[in-house]
């Protein structure tokens, strides 16, 4: 005889949701997720944004902890502008010519660094706004597209992808790059990538996240 299906729930259970993440924004990351170590950033912001879409974050973090949570993102930001995914890669001083491209900024990091500051209600002060911007503009491609982060000898890294698109135009929103006539982007090239790769047009195409 045929078991009757499983009644899946039709509510969601906020407390349940809310012990979740709360879980992994006090406590260490559980173990199957120490191999994206490197990720922290983009981990951070899904679970403030989780607790904050839940109306559960300001009532379960003290100020003395949100000023810490503020802190770490800084100290994310990088030198050369950007900010990096977590702070593993941070030399310090032990940083030189031949060493210094394992430590870069990265542009999905970036846009979750500044998500965060915002959720946190941070005036983002601290932010190297023109170093940021400076940076992005570095990352743009000759057709409009951005990549990942910056390699040896400023080499553009990562292939075509509309999510580093969108992390590109957010962050130029974010720091109203469109102020910086000298260090904004090329707005009309990644307009053109955009118009570019809609439904009809993108079959022939291998751009990923599209």
């Amino acid at each position: 005889m045929l078991e009757p299906p499983v009644q899946m729930a039709t509510e969601l259970n906020k407390p349940t949701q809310i012990r979740y993440f709360l879980r992994y924004l006090k406590t260490h990351i559980p173990t199957a997720y120490t191999s994206n170590d490197s990720q922290r950033m983009t981990l951070a912001f899904f679970t403030l944004c989780a607790l904050d879409l839940l109306d559960a974050l300001h009532t379960n973090i003290t100020e003395s902890e949100k000023a810490g949570y503020v802190d770490w993102v800084y100290r994310c930001q990088h030198p050369d502008g950007g900010f990096r995914g977590f702070t593993g890669a941070d030399v310090g001083d032990a940083e030189n010519e031949e060493n210094k491209h394992w430590d870069p900024a990265n542009i999905a990091a970036t846009y979750f660094a500044l998500a965060n500051l915002a959720i946190l209600d941070d005036d983002m002060g601290k932010v190297n706004r023109r170093g940021c911007l400076n940076w992005l503009k570095r990352l743009q491609k000759s057709d409009g597209t951005f990549g990942e982060a910056l390699g040896l000898d400023g080499e553009v890294l990562g292939k075509k992808d509309m999510r580093f698109c969108y992390c590109a135009a957010a962050i130029r929103w974010i720091l109203g790059g469109d102020r910086e006539e000298e260090q904004d982007i090329d707005v009309d090239g990644l307009l053109r990538f955009f118009e570019a790769s809609q439904v009809g047009k993108i079959l022939s195409r291998n751009i990923i996240g599209g």
